[in-house]
Formats: C-alpha cells, structure tokens, sequence
C-alpha cells in the first residue's frame, strides 16, 4: 500500500490548557489574541468588520511584527444560535477547534485553506462561553460564485476553474473530509499567470472519516448549485470512479430535501421566536 505523504505544517504549533481556556496555534499570535482578548474595549473596535452575523467576522493584524508571513489575519468569533448549543455543548468541541483541527487536515494532505494561526475556546462548567477561530487572510481573491457570474460570456474559463473546483473536491473527500457546507461561496479563488488556485474555508462543520461514501460525497457536491455548469462539474469530478448521473441524482436528491427543510425553518419562525429558540 501506498503510504500518504504528509505535508509540512508552515510553522510549529503550540498547545496550552489553563482555567477553563484553551490554546492553539501559532506562538505569537495565541500572545496577542491573549492580549486582545483581555482588553476591555469592544473586540471589533480594534479591527474591520467584515461580517457581523451570523458570527462576528473581522480583519486585523495581531501581530506587527516585521517579515511575518501572515501580516493580516481573518478572525471569526462564532454566535451560539438557539437553545440546542445550551443543552449539547458541553459534549461537542467548539467550532473554533474543530475548524482548526479541519484545516490542519487538509493542509497535511496538500490542499490549500487559509492557513490556522490560532483557536481559542473559554468554558464555564463545561459550556462553552466563547470560541474564536484566526487564519490567515488570502490576499487578491475572488468567491467562485463571484468568478462564475462575471465570466458568463467566457465558458471556456468557467469550465478550468470548474476542473479545478472538482479535482479539489474529489482529493479532499479522498482524504476523509467531508465539508457538509460546501456551498460556491466558501472557495476563495486565486489567479496568478494564468494558473487559477482554491483555497477551501468555513471549516466549522467538517467532519473527518476513514471514508466517505458516495453518499457523504453527492450530500456535500448539492451545496455548490452549480445550475447549468452541474453537468459539466459532475463529469470532471467523476471521471470514470462514479457514475455521473447517478451521484448527480443523488446530489438534487440531497438538495430538494434541503430546500424542503428550509420552507419548514421559515414557516415555523413566529413559534420558534416565541419559544426563545431563534
């Protein structure tokens, strides 16, 4: 059997534990979110929003630190929705670390995602109290969503970013992640002589298994809604492994069944409201 090559991670990560706080990542920069943190002013007073729901989404740089390789950093402090999280979550790892040991999979497998500089989780009996996620920002980027709603007029550049989308797709569910929110507008696209690059994020959801099957796979490709590109895509992404139709069956399949959830979370709205669970 062939062994997988492991891929070096940019830098060596740190790990601490103290009073109910957890710690990882980069060194200097788990000092400075420490010193962030602990100030009294509002967190988004020392940074640019970038999105303020559902969670709180900015751009800063914690660290001024000449020829550091990551100068600007995306930080995301994640919301609790609802009443579920109060009940479970002292029996589930925060979004912080699980989108951390995500990423981490994925650069060991060769695949691209901002690169995690830090997570942070506070519990409080168990429950967590706060968690914040820190990556590098992407420099120059474009959402593929974006990128295909621009080209229009030029297929043949939708279709290479199309290949490109799936041979990433199909090497990260080879890996044993499995995204479950890999909607067009969590891929960040780059382009650099003509060479188009992916980087994969909002990791939070992951899951990661010793094998996906192919049901994992077309539940995880229904979220790109590709419209008209989704023959195309299907057909790079199974290249004789699968069978185009069917996983495609599989992924509307998987899609309707989404969409019929969601009439159902937008008509029970008023109850939910009243009983304190939205």
């Amino acid at each position: 059997m062939k062994k997988r090559q492991i891929h070096p991670f940019p830098y060596p990560i740190e790990y601490s534990k103290t009073k109910g706080c957890t710690w990882i990542g980069h060194p200097e920069i788990i000092n400075s979110l420490k010193q962030l943190l602990s100030d009294a002013k509002p967190l988004a007073s020392h940074s640019l929003i970038l999105k303020d729901r559902p969670n709180l989404i900015l751009e800063t740089r914690l660290l001024r630190k000449k020829n550091f390789p990551w100068p600007v950093q995306v930080l995301k402090k994640f919301k609790w929705r609802g009443i579920q999280p109060f009940f479970f979550n002292p029996l589930k790892r925060s979004k912080a670390m699980k989108s951390f040991s995500a990423a981490c999979h994925l650069i060991n497998h060769g695949l691209r995602t901002p690169v995690p500089l830090a997570a942070y989780e506070a519990r409080r009996l168990g429950f967590i109290r706060q968690n914040v996620f820190v990556t590098e920002k992407v420099p120059d980027h474009i959402l593929i969503r974006r990128f295909i709603k621009q080209n229009r007029s030029n297929p043949d550049q939708i279709k290479k970013v199309l290949k490109a989308l799936a041979e990433f797709a199909i090497k990260m569910h080879d890996s044993g992640l499995w995204h479950r929110d890999m909607n067009l507008s969590n891929f960040l696209l780059t382009e650099r002589f003509d060479s188009y690059k992916l980087f994969i994020i909002d990791l939070n959801r992951a899951r990661i298994r010793d094998k996906l099957f192919i049901w994992h796979r077309a539940m995880d490709l229904a979220r790109l809604d590709l419209k008209e590109w989704q023959k195309p895509f299907f057909e790079y992404y199974c290249k004789g492994r699968f069978d185009p139709a069917i996983m495609l069956k599989m992924a509307n399949s998987a899609r309707a069944g989404r969409r019929l959830w969601r009439k159902v979370a937008v008509r029970t709205i008023p109850l939910r409201e009243k009983l304190g669970l939205k």
